[in-house]
């Protein structure tokens, strides 16, 4: 039964990282064509603003993809997920959400809990990298 169930969590993983892979190339082949438009189109090599927070977020969001990507393919290679991968993905997930969020519109409070989780997951990080270094 154990193995019955090993290999559908093996055939779930593997569907995973397609899709996941899919992702990746998708947002990277969306990032590409909202750069390439924005320099064609009249006034030529200017972008707003608005427009340079979403191709920022976009590459933000791509970069997550292959974090956690990379996270996904080391399950499969070793078994077993790394912490450091997954806190590095939280990171930038948490980075992302503060480059692109506009201040004049949210409560301090929400700046203040973003400013509280991205310390947490930057003292985890530090700890994690330290406890390897040192083992």
């Amino acid at each position: 039964m154990l193995k019955g169930v090993d290999a559908i969590e093996k055939l779930v993983v593997r569907v995973l990282v397609i899709l996941l892979l899919t992702c990746v190339v998708m947002g990277t082949l969306g990032l590409g064509t909202m750069v390439v438009q924005e320099a064609i189109d009249p006034p030529y090599l200017s972008i707003e603003i608005g427009r340079l927070f979403e191709m920022f977020s976009l590459f933000l969001v791509v970069l997550v993809g292959i974090e956690l990507l990379r996270a996904v393919k080391g399950y499969l290679i070793h078994g077993d997920i790394k912490p450091e991968i997954v806190i590095e993905a939280a990171i930038i997930a948490v980075g992302n959400k503060l480059i692109t969020l506009d201040i004049k519109h949210v409560a301090p409070e929400m700046l203040l809990g973003l400013a509280a989780i991205l310390i947490g997951l930057a003292a985890v990080y530090f700890i994690l990298r330290r406890s390897d270094t040192a083992a």
